[in-house]
């Protein structure tokens, strides 16, 4: 018995050493597969592609690649996709090397706007991604059937911009979250008997937050139905207060940057504004926290919002492309660029500003970024947003027309008819 034990015991730890020496040619095996380079192409858009090292985006992917030394990280500086001076709301087929199949390289990680990563989604050139998480669901983009397709990189609400002193001494309190339709047009009566001017011009966007206000969507849950949503009762109430504002956004021949926002604003000559948060005049003054540090008098407020409003923000993502020969490695930075939920919202706007403007004089004002970060918070991606195009400016009705059926409602011609025209345009 003593023997038989004794030669069990050895057994065993033969058995053991076995293991452990499985084990540790497994680990070896591992620790080899890591020394391997991996490379990832990662393509952004931003206005300032001259300073990368200026974006917060750029700076959080260079510390993940200083965490996988392996790992070598080219990131691909763009203004856009080659748009020219197209309309943000318009359809593009760019970036091109994700429309054309006979594309030779394709970035594994590609910045897109919602609608062009649902596009490409169901050309099949978005790869679906594994972050299904319920923490995540304010982070990410995702297709009608559940998918998660991108995470967000940049948000660009809609703010309301004020003059404080204007508003003091007229006795207008000032803007809050509080606010709907009649507050909002309580403010804008008071401002113009004084003499004031108010900028909410008619665009898509600003069309959609109106008849979210007025109780109305735009389009259908599914994103693609019009009729009976844009054509409705409630949208036309939104299209007709809009027109009766009286902003037109016209481009003269001749004129120059100080006839347009955000100088007007900044000169006093208007009180109140309905603009995004970004994004007006690249190289110039174009942003928020630009102009408010160029006029002190300038505040800002979250849009009015009543019982239904909405923030119809541009909102930009990260997809992962169908070609990328490196999913995996993809996967990890994704995941690495939205593991602090706690400072992600904080993250999205800091590179959302970096990526539209130069340096700042004076660091951004924590009490205006609070305010920008509740909107984005709220915002949902806008309907008719169709691609990011930093070279021009982002409102290029300053210098593309808007749709032919909104100048006809701003000029005050059968709003009804019009917008049965504009559903007609959009289905095409």
């Amino acid at each position: 018995m003593m023997r038989q034990s004794f030669v069990g015991v050895l057994l065993l730890i033969v058995i053991l050493l076995s293991g452990c020496t499985s084990l540790n040619a497994q680990n070896d095996g591992l620790q080899d597969a890591d020394d391997e380079k991996q490379s990832l192409t990662i393509q952004l858009i931003a206005w300032n592609t001259l300073m990368p090292k200026d974006h917060s985006l750029a700076h959080r992917i260079g510390l993940f690649q200083q965490e996988h030394p392996n790992v070598e990280i080219k990131i691909v500086w763009n203004q856009g996709y080659g748009n020219g001076r197209k309309a943000s709301w318009f359809k593009t087929t760019d970036p091109s090397y994700l429309y054309n199949d006979d594309a030779q390289k394709t970035p594994d990680i590609v910045e897109l706007v919602p609608n062009q990563v649902k596009d490409l989604y169901r050309l099949g050139r978005i790869e679906p991604l594994n972050m299904n998480e319920s923490t995540l669901d304010e982070y990410v983009i995702t297709s009608n059937d559940g998918y998660v397709l991108g995470v967000k990189s940049k948000i660009n609400p809609l703010l309301l911009y004020y003059n404080k002193e204007i508003f003091e001494s007229l006795g207008i309190d000032p803007p809050s979250e509080q606010w709907g339709i009649s507050e909002l047009n309580r403010a804008i009566g008071i401002l113009k008997a004084a003499g004031y001017e108010v900028y909410i011009p008619l665009s898509p966007y600003t069309m959609e937050w109106a008849a979210s206000l007025f109780g109305s969507r735009i389009v259908g849950a599914d994103g693609t139905t019009f009729t009976g949503y844009l054509d409705s009762e409630e949208t036309l109430k939104a299209a007709k207060w809009l027109s009766s504002i009286g902003t037109k956004i016209e481009f003269p021949e001749g004129s120059n940057t100080e006839n347009m926002f955000p100088y007007i604003l900044m000169e006093g000559k208007t009180a109140l504004a309905i603009e995004y948060a970004y994004g007006f005049l690249p190289s110039s003054v174009n942003s928020y926290e630009e102009i408010a540090q160029r006029n002190e008098q300038i505040h800002i407020a979250g849009v009015p919002r009543g019982e239904n409003g909405i923030n119809p923000a541009q909102i930009s993502a990260l997809s992962l492309t169908s070609r990328s020969k490196s999913k995996d490695l993809a996967m990890q930075l994704l995941r690495y660029l939205t593991k602090d939920r706690s400072t992600l919202n904080s993250n999205i706007a800091t590179h959302t500003l970096n990526a539209f403007m130069k340096e700042l004089n004076m660091p951004v004002s924590e009490e205006r970024k609070s305010i920008v970060l509740e909107e984005m918070k709220r915002s949902v991606p806008a309907t008719l947003y169709m691609h990011e195009n930093t070279t021009a400016v982002i409102h290029t009705y300053y210098k593309t027309a808007i749709p032919n059926p909104l100048i006809a409602i701003r000029d005050g011609q059968g709003e009804i008819d019009q917008l049965k025209q504009y559903i007609d345009q959009l289905k095409q």
